[in-house]
């Protein structure tokens, strides 16, 4: 059965056509515990988070439970310094409630001996969005004589939402080996959105008006399977896995792209501009790499100590998605076009963690782990106004550090805790706000700098009792219908 396992793990990996994930790949956590531990459980994750981290796990967790990892709370902080010239800034910040992780167990009574669990999950969840407004009354273009009314609004828009429902199944070959596979059904959306809206007007009260707005967004559906063992050494439990890519089922595409330019006299030559086209269903072709994992697990004493680490393969650049060419309604001669791209290099994450004895009823947790980033150091972001833009939005490292307590009681076990990720980027300004005359407004080379900070806050709670509740259920419906 390991063998063949291992043989199927192999022709997935060469023969799916690679998927993609976000550029970042340890950025969620899963369980109650696990969460604490900043998923470095693959050895010994001992709660339902066990149907991500080690599949094989559920074979030996004495008593899994219905795992609902709803009430954790996020909040995120995303500031941008000096983002659009003369020291203007901006900043936005959310508190919301997020669903990571709903699983429960069940058994099928024809196979006593095997181990099942279903799971939803949201594998990865990003809004990278901010924007600025603002008018000011100056001298902003030199060629129109006195001062002008100026105003601009722009937003960059950047989304990303993927979900998992799977299904585990786990056997334990003997009792210090189990295997374990979870089929994993993915939707993963995604977009991006540019919009810049300048407007100006003259002491001759002539307005001149620039429009532009981009963006794109596809939809991807496939399945992806992640294969599992788990192992007793002595003091040690230790976890192999390893995630193919996704096989994938439907993906369609959209662009549109939009400018509008309306000058006035003495302006300068530029020509008005109208440009419009929106295009959908376009085909999708998107990577993603395959991974192998390994974890080990062992106590000190009344303590626990976890170890793991994650390879992901590296992908040459690739087209995502290509929109067709397109003549600018205001000039035919001019022809526009974009591709997406993507490449990711390979990463190797490490996490440990610790869980201290405090009492019988109380454990204390302190954890670590990297999530580096797979992106280019050379990203083109869409932002940049480019034909062809990467598919990827952050390169830099993220880092995650948690602890909380976890509370033992006979009727729940109850998490309380936080963890912190953050990280801070350096980006090409999108547009400058001019503050004096002849000031550039676009290609100014300038840069503004990004940090980002989630923090999120772990009420999480598991019911024991309600797999006995589901077992008597089944036995008094076993003797009705024997009666």
């Amino acid at each position: 059965m390991i063998r063949s396992l291992l043989i199927l793990a192999i022709m997935l990996s060469a023969a799916c056509r690679l998927q993609a994930q976000d550029s970042h790949y340890w950025t969620q956590q899963y369980g109650t515990k696990s969460m604490l531990l900043s998923g470095s459980v693959i050895g010994g994750v001992e709660d339902l988070g066990a149907v991500y981290y080690n599949p094989a796990r559920l074979a030996t967790i004495e008593n899994p439970a219905f795992l609902l990892s709803a009430n954790v709370y996020e909040y995120n902080s995303l500031s941008v310094t000096d983002a659009f010239g003369n020291a203007k800034n901006s900043s936005k910040s959310t508190l919301k409630g997020v669903p990571t992780l709903a699983a429960g167990t069940f058994k099928i009574k024809q196979w006593p001996k095997h181990h099942f669990a279903y799971a939803i999950l949201t594998r990865q969840s990003s809004d990278f969005s901010f924007g600025y407004r603002d008018e000011v009354y100056k001298d902003v273009f030199p060629t129109l004589p006195g001062n002008e009314y100026f105003g601009a609004e722009i937003s960059l828009t950047g989304t990303s939402m993927e979900q998992w429902t799977g299904i585990t199944w786990a056997y334990s070959v003997s009792p210090k080996l189990s295997v374990g596979v979870t089929t994993n059904y993915v939707i993963n959306n995604q977009g991006r959105n540019n919009l810049i809206s300048l407007q100006a007007m003259s002491a001759a009260n002539e307005v001149a008006v620039y429009r532009y707005n981009r963006s794109y967004d596809y939809k991807e559906t496939g399945f992806l399977w992640k294969m599992a063992l788990a192992s007793e050494l002595g003091k040690w439990k230790l976890g192999l896995t390893m995630t193919t890519p996704m096989l994938s089922l439907t993906g369609k595409g959209n662009y549109r792209y939009e400018e509008f330019y309306s000058t006035i006299p003495g302006l300068g030559p530029k020509p008005e501009v109208y440009a419009s086209t929106y295009q959908k269903g376009l085909a999708i072709n998107t990577r993603s790499p395959f991974s192998v994992g390994f974890g080990a697990s062992r106590n000190i004493g009344k303590n626990k100590l976890h170890l793991s680490t994650e390879w992901f393969q590296a992908i040459n650049k690739y087209t995502v998605m290509t929109a067709a060419d397109f003549a600018t309604q205001s000039s035919p001669d001019s022809i526009n076009s974009f591709r997406l791209t993507d490449q990711v290099k390979s990463v190797w994450n490490f996490g440990v963690g610790a869980e201290i004895y405090i009492n019988p009823q109380i454990s204390g947790f302190l954890s670590f782990s990297s999530d580096f980033s797979a992106a280019q150091s050379d990203l083109v972001r869409f932002s940049e106004r480019s034909p062809e833009a990467s598919n990827s939005t952050w390169n830099s490292d993220f880092y995650h550090v948690g602890g909380g307590f976890v509370l033992d009681f006979k009727w729940a076990d109850l998490t309380l805790g936080a963890t912190h990720t953050g990280a801070q980027q350096t980006i090409p300004r999108p547009v400058n706000f001019p503050e004096k005359a002849g000031d550039k407004i676009f290609g100014t080379g300038d840069t503004a700098d990004v940090t980002w900070d989630r923090w999120r806050f772990v009420f999480s709670f598991s019911f024991p009792f309600l797999k006995e509740y589901a077992k008597k259920l089944e036995e008094k419906g076993s003797k009705k219908d024997d009666k």
